[in-house]
C-alpha cells in the first residue's frame, strides 16, 4: 500500500472512531461492572448489586443463565447467585454481549447487512469457540466464549456508521471471496482493526480487544494465542455447519499453526461440530437478544 493511501486509510479510521454521534454507546453500567471485576476486593454480592441496579440488563442475564443451554436444575433468581455459580467472569461476559446487541441491532446503513442472521453466526461462534476451549484449551474457556461472540463486531460498526462498506459487501459477493477480502479492497482495512479499536475505546479487555483483532489472522501476533486460536478454530466451524458470517462468500481457512498449536485432529473436530450444534439447539435465549 502506497504511503498515501495508507495515510488516507488511518484517517479514515480516526474519523469513524471519532464520530460519537455514529458510534454506538455502552451503558455506564458495564464501564463499571468491568472495573468492579478486575479488582480482587470485588465479591459476587457488589457485582450483583451493581447490576441489579439497572433492571433491564438484570432481567436480560437472569433470561440467559434461566436458559437450556447451562441447564441449571432450579430456577436462578439472583443476579448475585448467578455469579456464585458460574463466576464473575461468565457474568459480565453476558452483560457486555447483551449490551453489545442493543447497541447495535438497530443500527445500519447498509441494506444488505442483516443483523438477525449476524448475530445468528456469532452465538454460533461463541458456543463453538468454549467448545474448542473446553477440548483444547480449557485455560482459556472464560475468554472464549465472549471472544467468539464478538469477533465480527467490527463487521456491525462498518454497516452502521459507513455507507462506503456497501461497496465491500458487494465485492464480496461478486468475487465469492470473505468480507474482509473485500473490505480491504474496497475501503483500505479490514472489520478486525475496526472491532478492535471499537473495543479499546469501550475500554473492553486487554485479552478481547486482541482477539477480535487477531482472530483472521492469528499468525500476526504471539500473545493470547490460546483464546485467539479457539475463535479462529471456532469461526471455521461454525462456517462449515452453515452459520456463514455477514459478507462472507466464501470459507475461511484454518491456520496451519493453530491446527497444530491446539493439536486438533480429524476425530477432534467431528466432535466440536457435534458440540456446536448441540449448544445451539439450546441457545435461543442468546438468539433472541437480538429481537428483544
Amino acid at each position: 500500500m502506497a504511503k498515501q493511501e495508507a495515510e488516507d486509510v488511518e484517517q479514515t479510521l480516526e474519523d469513524l472512531m471519532s464520530n460519537a454521534g455514529d458510534l454506538p454507546t455502552l451503558p455506564t453500567v458495564i464501564i463499571k461492572i468491568n472495573k468492579m471485576t478486575a479488582s480482587p476486593q470485588t465479591n459476587a454480592a457488589d457485582v450483583g448489586r451493581l447490576i441489579s441496579n439497572d433492571p433491564s440488563l438484570s432481567a436480560k442475564i437472569l433470561k440467559l443463565v434461566n436458559s437450556a443451554y447451562y441447564g441449571f436444575p432450579r430456577k436462578v433468581t439472583s443476579v448475585t447467585k448467578a455469579i456464585v455459580l458460574l463466576g464473575f467472569n461468565k457474568v459480565k461476559n453476558m452483560a457486555l454481549s447483551a449490551s453489545v446487541v442493543d447497541a447495535f441491532k438497530h443500527t445500519g446503513k447498509v441494506s444488505s447487512f442483516d443483523f438477525a442472521k449476524f448475530w445468528e453466526h456469532s452465538v454460533a461462534a461463541g458456543i463453538a469457540s468454549e467448545a474448542v476451549a473446553k477440548s483444547l484449551a480449557p485455560q482459556c474457556v472464560d475468554d472464549a466464549f465472549v471472544g467468539g461472540l464478538l469477533h465480527d463486531i467490527g463487521k456491525a460498526v462498518v454497516a452502521g456508521c459507513m455507507e462506503k462498506s456497501q461497496l465491500a459487501f458487494d465485492l464480496a459477493e461478486k468475487k465469492k471471496c470473505t468480507f474482509e477480502v473485500a473490505a480491504v479492497e474496497t475501503i483500505g482495512f479490514d472489520h478486525a482493526k475496526v472491532g478492535a479499536l471499537l473495543a479499546e475505546h469501550w475500554n473492553f479487555p486487554e485479552t478481547l480487544v486482541r482477539t477480535i483483532r487477531y482472530a483472521p489472522y492469528p499468525d500476526r501476533t504471539r500473545q493470547h494465542r490460546d483464546v485467539i486460536g479457539c475463535v479462529h478454530l471456532a469461526n471455521v466451524i461454525v462456517s462449515a455447519l452453515g452459520f456463514r458470517g455477514a459478507g462472507d462468500f466464501a470459507m475461511p481457512v484454518v491456520s496451519n499453526s493453530i491446527w497444530e498449536e491446539l493439536k486438533v485432529t480429524p476425530e477432534s473436530i467431528a466432535a466440536l461440530c457435534e458440540e456446536t450444534l448441540k449448544g445451539y439447539a439450546n441457545a435461543a435465549a442468546f438468539i433472541e437478544l437480538a429481537k428483544d
